[in-house]
This record gives C-alpha cells, sequence and structure tokens, in this order.
C-alpha cells in the first residue's frame, strides 16, 4: 500500500512540474508576441504618420495657387480657345 501511495505521489508531482513547465512555455511565447506587436504597432503608427504628411505635401503642391506661381515664375501662358476643339461624342 505504501508503494502505490508513493508512485502515486511521485506521478502527481510530475504531473504538476510538467503543467507548470507548460505554463511558462505558453506564457514565454505570449510575451514575445506582446513585444512583436509593440514594435509591429510602432511601426504601422510611423508610417500612418508618413503618409498623412505625404498627402498634405501633395496637396500643398497640387494647389492651383502652387501651380499659377510655378507657371508664371517659368513664364508659360494659358492657351488660347481656339487651341481646343470641342468634339460631340456619337452614339
Amino acid at each position: 500500500m505504501k508503494y502505490h501511495r508513493r508512485r502515486f505521489l511521485l506521478i502527481g508531482a510530475a504531473g504538476v512540474i510538467v503543467f507548470s513547465v507548460a505554463q511558462l512555455i505558453v506564457r514565454n511565447f505570449y510575451i514575445m508576441a506582446s513585444v512583436e506587436l509593440a514594435a509591429v504597432s510602432a511601426g504601422s503608427d510611423s508610417l500612418r504618420s508618413t503618409r498623412q504628411a505625404l498627402i498634405s505635401r501633395i496637396a500643398v503642391l497640387e494647389a492651383p495657387g502652387r501651380l499659377r506661381e510655378i507657371g508664371s515664375e517659368l513664364e508659360l501662358i494659358p492657351l488660347p480657345l481656339e487651341n481646343f476643339v470641342l468634339l460631340e461624342a456619337g452614339e
């Protein structure tokens, strides 16, 4: 009887140790994933702000006033209306 009790306690202790090691492994993966998520999130925020800055810069460069200013610096003038032809689309 004593032998069975000792064997049962050893099996129980081994089970607890295996369960504890499994918990440590899962927690380690969880922490690694959290760190990786934080890094990816920071990179995403950086890219988002860069994209917004580029969109703002495009808006400034394509503004009619800016284009008019560049045209006058290059001494460009609008084409006369006679150079345009109006075509009707046939059905």
